[in-house]
């Protein structure tokens, strides 16, 4: 049984509260998501990948996009 399953309700509703602020069709960055769900749930024990394949799952269900950011180093176009 993986971290999600244990603390399924405590991550569901924390990522709910971070992308229910989304409209429909919008992007979401995963780097800020992340941030966003361990602010508000920080006795969160879940791992990053966890709380990625979590926020994937409910943006889908919210008809949301993902930006997969959360490794990124450097901009996408430098100036």
């Amino acid at each position: 049984m993986s971290i999600v399953h244990r603390v399924g309700p405590v991550l569901d509703q924390a990522i709910a509260a971070v992308l229910n602020r989304a409209g429909y069709g919008d992007t979401v960055s995963v780097k800020a998501a992340l941030n966003q769900v361990r602010q508000a749930a920080p006795g969160l024990v879940a791992s990053n990948d966890d709380l990625t394949e979590a926020i994937l799952e409910v943006a889908a269900a919210l008809g949301l996009c993902v930006a997969f950011d959360e490794h990124e180093q450097y901009p996408l176009n430098p100036a």
